[in-house]
């Protein structure tokens, strides 16, 4: 995949596709609205665009309707994105197929986002520690208690470069239950998707790298045990100040998990703001900036987030809804990402 195929004349990432027939399509379309015909996303090119007969749309739309990017070259079965997921749910049952699509959507944007930002997205063919996915559930999905201890629970986690999410997190109803029970203001799939990324990228660039010990003075020492620390945290929770020095409570119990969620703010600043560039917005007179990172932009990136997230909250709150970003970054936290947004900066930079 390249990001090639997204760039605007400014440089920028093009959000905002349009079908041959003149209508507006959107990233997760399959089919026009307008015209009717079958769409699909060449990760090629980047771009949703109508489906030809030279093309071959990935094996789970065709089987379970989850997907609608194309196949590239060769006899491949699955697209790009796809064949990154090593165990999904029983496609037997329809319930589990319906959330499955919703976390494989979410995955997709991750994955579009990571292109955007040209990081490294190699799968265990290119790199025995590549990035991988398991869409699992546990019996907690079936009973409808999110909370509920059963044998065998699936955590969503990351390790060595495998990303593993709960199914259950798909369910609406259970997520809301997961939120509260974590006293959470904020939790979705796709964050969950950003936060473990933050996991498999702090290996790939940051450990063992010239910038590791700025990693340190920024976020503290990862050698921490991280059992004692996640415990302590669980068990005392976060310390009363955490908001002058961190994005979220729990991104106070380990650097590594302090880590993790600043990148995965990181990922939600420059998402929500290049969709924001693309469509025209801004505040007054300033039009929100590309958040496409260089080492000189990010001052300009976190006063257009600071902005954008302030409408965003009003505009929700005009309808009756939660806050969308409902954090508030201290001058620490500001430092934290202003790190995220150089190591992206520097890895685009060399690409």
């Amino acid at each position: 995949m390249s990001a090639e195929g997204l760039e605007a004349e400014d440089g920028s990432i093009v959000r905002t596709f349009t079908c041959t027939c003149g209508n507006r399509i959107h990233f997760e379309n399959d089919t026009c609205l307008q015209c009717g015909c079958r769409l699909g996303f060449d990760p090629a090119q980047m771009t949703l665009r109508p489906v030809t007969s030279r093309d071959r749309l990935c094996g789970n739309y065709d089987e379970w309707h989850v997907c609608n990017w194309l196949v590239g070259g060769g006899e491949a079965r699955l697209c790009a994105a796809c064949a990154l997921t090593e165990m999904v749910p029983d496609p037997a049952d329809g319930r589990r197929v319906k959330l499955w699509y919703e976390v494989e959507k979410a995955k997709r944007r991750l994955l579009f986002s990571l292109h955007s930002l040209r990081l490294p997205v190699e799968g265990r063919a290119e790199r025995a520690d590549g990035l991988a996915f398991r869409i699992l559930a546990d019996a907690r999905l079936d009973t409808a208690q999110a909370t509920a201890s059963v044998d065998d629970p699936v955590m969503t986690g990351h390790d060595q470069g495998l990303i593993t999410i709960n199914l259950m997190e798909a369910a609406p109803e259970l997520r809301e239950q997961m939120r509260e029970a974590m006293d959470e203001p904020y939790r979705t799939v796709l964050g969950h998707f950003r936060h473990e990324s933050g996991h498999y990228y702090w290996r790939r660039l940051v450990e063992g790298s010239p910038v590791h010990g700025r990693f340190r003075d920024r976020f503290g020492d990862e050698r921490e045990s991280y059992a004692d620390a996640l415990g302590n945290h669980y068990t005392k929770g976060p310390p009363v100040d955490w908001q002058s020095r961190h994005v979220t409570p729990y991104a106070a119990s380990h650097p590594l998990e302090d880590f993790a969620e600043t990148w995965a703010h990181y990922l939600h600043m420059t998402d929500t703001l290049e969709s924001a560039h693309d469509a025209g917005l801004g505040t007054g007179a300033r039009t929100f900036a590309s958040p496409l990172p260089t080492r000189a932009s990010f001052d300009r990136t976190l006063d257009d987030w600071q902005d954008l997230a302030t409408v965003m909250n009003s505009l929700n709150r005009s309808m009756g809804l939660p806050d969308p970003y409902p954090f508030s970054l201290a001058a620490t936290t500001a430092d934290k990402l202003r790190f995220v947004h150089d190591l992206v900066a520097d890895w685009a930079a060399a690409a």
